[in-house]
């Protein structure tokens, strides 16, 4: 049914994880079962997709009872046929780092989130927040009609 990657699509879901996306959307399995969405700020850091959120979320709860996500991004919409415009969805296992606020690991990869989100410097020091890791098990790239690609991790 799908495609599977080659190394220019590779390069093209490089470049989403980087940062060339529009909106990022995380999906957790929630109450009754529910899928719930969510928009997140992802970071790409020495290969990992990492996220930066609140123990307090509805989100955070909903991974605490089942790990498995699914992250979307969706790219900037060039095309009238809004169907028709780029997307990635990257299904994973998300992990959560239990670090302590002053650990090197911890502050490092703070000051790089800081970089693409303001006032997280702030606020990622609250006791509520913590960093989680993806290990992806898939990925799917349309890049329009019939462009679909798919690659397992």
């Amino acid at each position: 049914m799908y495609q599977k990657t080659n190394s220019e699509i590779e390069k093209k879901i490089q470049k989403i994880l980087e940062g060339n996306y529009e909106i990022s959307v995380l999906g957790t399995n929630g109450k009754d079962n529910f899928p719930f969405l969510s928009k997140i700020i992802p970071m790409y850091k020495n290969d990992k997709l990492y996220l930066l959120i609140s123990d307090l979320s509805e989100h955070t709860k909903n991974i605490n009872l089942n790990q498995y996500v699914s992250i979307y991004f969706s790219l900037k919409e060039l095309n009238k046929t809004k169907s028709n415009n780029p997307r990635l969805t990257i299904n994973g296992i998300l992990k959560k780092h239990d670090l302590n606020k002053n650990d090197t690991v911890f502050l490092d990869l703070l000051e790089s989130y800081q970089k693409i989100e303001n006032g997280s410097k702030m606020w990622g020091m609250f006791t509520d927040f913590n960093f989680y890791s993806l290990i992806p098990k898939r990925a799917l790239y349309i890049e329009g009609f019939g462009k679909a690609y798919q690659k397992d991790y």
